[in-house]
């Protein structure tokens, strides 16, 4: 009897933890570049399984796991649909790759690509205005002499001069990690990396076009009634196994 109510609990608790995760997937349906988390549970053995002891499972346990937990978060970096806006700093990555960005000192990886120009013509991203870098690692100035900025698939930015010629700007810094699994989500769509980079190279960008949120509106929500209802059967489960001991112990004390 208390052997189901603990696992009723921890499989309400692993169904909190992914209601949890799923809502933050749903918040983030329309935020560019989003990359949804997919929560990873594990099972245990019984206990005596667990712990080798000498003595026989009892019946009816044999079969039983001994509970789940969360073991981690893993984020699904697949391709996010694309969205055309016709703004000519807007720029989406294509395949595998991060837009390199300076927050405050900190180098950051992002694939978030609305871009705009400041006040002193540097490039920075349109949400919190770090810096871009190019692919030496410097900031991106474009002067604001600068005429029909053009951005090519490669990253290269050129523009027309006031003269009415080509000018070669910058060339996106467009980067790769060699593990996705060693980025940390340091939120806003961005990431930081804690490996090594070596620059993207079967990547390409779009101008004119920003990469949406991966997380799908609709299976998201019926992933979240379904964890929603598992949640509520567990503490259901919970309730009558409850009500069964407490009748059990009552008839034993009248005996």
């Amino acid at each position: 009897m208390i052997y189901g109510l603990y696992l009723s609990a921890q499989g309400a608790e692993a169904q909190a933890l992914r209601q949890s995760v799923l809502a933050n997937n749903l918040a983030n349906a329309q935020t560019t570049a989003f990359k949804r988390d997919i929560p990873v549970f594990r099972a245990h053995l019984p206990f005596d399984q667990a712990q080798q002891t000498p003595f026989d499972v009892p019946p009816g346990l044999a079969d039983q796991t001994g509970g789940v937990e969360l073991s981690g978060t893993i984020t699904d970096f697949g391709q996010g649909p694309l969205e055309v806006t016709h703004r000519p700093l807007d720029v989406a990555v294509v395949g595998p790759g991060f837009f390199q960005v300076d927050a405050d000192g900190e180098l950051l990886l992002t694939r978030n690509g609305r871009f705009e120009l400041d006040g002193n013509d540097n490039l920075v991203t349109a949400d919190q205005g770090h810096a871009v870098l190019d692919e030496v690692g410097e900031p991106i100035v474009i002067p604001d002499s600068i005429r029909e900025i053009m951005i090519a698939g490669d990253g290269q930015i050129s523009g027309i001069a006031a003269s009415g010629e080509a000018v070669r700007l910058a060339r996106l810094g467009v980067v790769e990690p060699a593990d996705l699994m060693q980025l940390t989500k340091v939120g806003n769509s961005n990431y930081r990396a804690l490996g090594p980079t070596e620059f993207a190279i079967n990547t390409q960008v779009r101008q004119g076009v920003v990469e949406g949120s991966s997380t799908d509106p609709v299976h998201g929500m019926v992933d979240l009634i379904e964890t929603s209802r598992s949640f509520e059967m567990n503490m259901n489960l919970m309730q009558y196994q409850d009500d069964m001991l407490g009748r059990l112990l009552q008839s034993v004390a009248q005996r």
